[in-house]
């Protein structure tokens, strides 16, 4: 696997692709809030989130934009935007690459995947991180992976996660965690999940071996048409508990 610094070409083509992509491709925007849960307060609006999905033939791209509610400002004030390539394969989305910028007034973090054959290839991350204080992640648990905007399209499709019954491999330029969904409950009107995360590497050691499992719940609810429909999702940021919701 290799780890270089950023291609400019290919950067340039990905911008032609993304525009023509949008250009002549069908789109469906969704928003999303995240609440972080806190202590006395309850759950507080901290984040926005805009997806918006084009698809032409077989190829689609699957793009975000993350940003602070400006209610409080001691959560996360930095901007992410990003996007996933790729195709479609029996209405499932093989990834063939991801982008990631996130920025906070003078500081900017990119980061490039590009797949191979549905698999991480190559790893692109400026600046690094420093990764002096935490576990290996190794070229094979990263090739194994998926990037986190493939896992959050994955898990907000009933179609894929129907059953409860699947370990998702993620991997996010600094941390390696599985996500595993487990114990369906259905009724007439929602479906939801047990998930999971527990930390796999790229964290302080003392936390690996500390082993402890974050549990919560992936939600979807019956819409008009009758058919289950994301509703919301329990994850985890570092210390801080998570809900997102679809708006």
């Amino acid at each position: 696997m290799k780890h270089s610094n950023y291609n400019i070409l290919l950067i340039s083509l990905t911008i032609i692709l993304s525009f023509v992509l949008t250009k002549f491709s069908l789109s469906n925007q969704e928003n999303y809030s995240v609440f972080a849960k806190l202590p006395l307060l309850g759950e507080v609006e901290v984040q926005k989130i805009e997806t918006d999905i084009t698809s032409v033939d077989d190829r689609i791209k699957y793009s975000y934009h993350v940003s602070p509610t400006k209610i409080v400002d001691f959560f996360d004030s930095k901007i992410s935007s990003g996007f996933i390539l790729g195709k479609l394969e029996k209405n499932n989305i093989i990834t063939e690459e991801y982008f990631f910028k996130t920025e906070k007034e003078d500081f900017k973090r990119e980061i490039q995947f590009q797949y191979l054959d549905g698999y991480i290839e190559e790893v692109n991350i400026e600046p690094s991180y420093d990764v002096s204080k935490i576990s290996n992640v190794s070229d094979i648990m990263i090739q194994e992976s998926i990037d986190p905007v493939s896992m959050f399209y994955l898990i907000t499709d009933f179609e894929y996660i129907k059953n409860c019954n699947k370990t998702i491999k993620v991997y996010d330029g600094k941390r390696r965690y599985d996500l595993i969904l487990s114990k369906p409950i259905k009724n007439d009107l929602s479906y939801s999940c047990t998930l999971t995360h527990k930390k796999i590497a790229g964290y302080k050691p003392e936390k690996i071996e500390e082993n402890k499992l974050y549990v919560s719940d992936l939600r979807f609810v019956v819409n008009d048409k009758q058919s289950y429909e994301f509703s919301e999702v329990s994850l985890r940021n570092n210390n801080t508990d998570l809900l997102i919701r679809k708006n």
